[in-house]
């Protein structure tokens, strides 16, 4: 099953880097199921088939706010796999309808139910038998996963010829692709400053989470020693165009962050 499986998941887009004035953003909104969550995704689910960790007729699940969701659901609808999902009933309805229309099965939990106890839920399935935890609150796979993407970038900033980013800006939602990509970029550019673009509190960014306020403690994935700087802002009241290209809410909220920096040029990962 696993190289006839495997061939079944396209590969992901090399999803263009945009220039605007001074910021270079990276529109992973281009790229399959719409967002940097597909990278992940297929990284995980190709190792886990390889070591045969998924077999046929395993379920793959997940706790997911959307964009997860929507690339499991799509990488699952490939494979002819059923894919199980748990999410807020809060969830976007548009993102809801992406992972609906691609096959999944969603299963709605009241907002006050801690995602700590989700997790457990669903670990307790796996230790059951017949599914299988993506778990993108995997610290080490989940940013292993990003750091293509982080290659890809630096090789098109080349390819532009453009001048050395002296800051990287990125939303926060699990907090995988900020430390992936963000890793890469440090090694390339030394000097650059890493931020971490976040909702504030009483504000709600589709994409991104307050860590401050919403963490899963020992057990998260994202370290927040990680960025140079944490900036909270609040929900962005229109999203950003950029040539034919919508942004989302949060790469929207870091285009305004970057450009309201004179610090010169910027690189913002727009991750949907």
């Amino acid at each position: 099953m696993t190289k006839a499986a495997v061939r079944k998941i396209p590969a992901p887009f090399r999803t263009p880097l945009l220039h605007r004035r001074e910021l270079w953003i990276k529109a992973e909104t281009c790229q399959r199921a719409r967002s940097a969550k597909y990278r992940m995704v297929v990284a995980k689910v190709q190792r886990a088939l390889a070591s045969g960790e998924i077999a046929s007729g395993t379920i793959l699940v997940e706790v997911t706010s959307g964009s997860t969701g929507i690339a499991l659901a799509h990488v699952g609808e490939m494979l002819g796999m059923p894919v199980e999902l748990h999410a807020y009933r809060t969830i976007a309805s548009t993102k809801r309808k992406a992972i609906e229309y691609r096959g999944a099965s969603l299963v709605l939990h009241e907002p006050d139910v801690p995602v700590s106890r989700l997790l457990e839920e669903v670990r307790k399935k796996v230790a059951d038998g017949g599914y299988w935890h993506l778990d993108q609150y995997a610290r080490g796979s989940v940013v292993l996963s990003y750091e293509p993407l982080g290659r890809e970038i630096v090789a098109q900033l080349a390819e532009a010829g453009a001048p050395a980013p002296k800051l990287f800006l990125c939303p926060v939602g699990s907090g995988g692709l900020i430390q992936g990509v963000g890793t890469v970029l440090r090694k390339e550019y030394p000097a650059i400053r890493v931020i971490a673009v976040e909702p504030e509190k009483g504000h709600v960014i589709d994409g991104a989470r307050n860590t401050e306020l919403h963490s899963l403690g020992d057990d998260d994935p994202y370290d927040p020693r990680f960025p140079d700087e944490v900036v909270r802002v609040p929900r962005p009241k229109a999203k950003i165009t950029v040539g034919s290209i919508l942004l989302g809410e949060s790469a929207s909220a870091a285009c305004a962050v970057a450009a309201a920096r004179k610090g010169g040029p910027a690189l913002v990962l727009a991750p949907d």
